[in-house]
């Protein structure tokens, strides 16, 4: 059996697949909670905008944390710190309809 068709092959993939059987199950759960159907497209594009701000702009932060203290350490306590901030957000959303 070739190589590129053994199961161990595919092992690199499950991750994969298990985003892309997740990221299309929260687009409809965030579509079914939308505060205005007429806005729907801007609280989209607001939800699409954090998401990836937050992807671009982490290798960034991450990186200069790095640098000013020398290693990976500190970068989990300020990751630990605004996952913290992030959960007292959430707190003040009272639920969905």
């Amino acid at each position: 059996m070739p190589l590129c068709c053994s199961p161990c092959s595919c092992r690199p993939t499950w991750p994969a697949l298990a985003f892309g059987v997740y990221l299309p199950v929260d687009q409809a759960l965030f579509i079914d909670v939308l505060p205005d159907r007429e806005a729907a497209g801007r609280d989209l594009g607001i939800a699409a905008l954090a998401g990836n701000l937050g992807q671009a702009l982490g290798p960034v932060m991450a990186g200069q944390v790095v640098a000013l203290t020398g290693g990976y350490r500190a970068v989990w306590m300020v990751a630990l710190v605004l996952t913290g901030v992030a959960a007292l957000a959430i707190l003040r959303v009272r639920g969905a309809r």
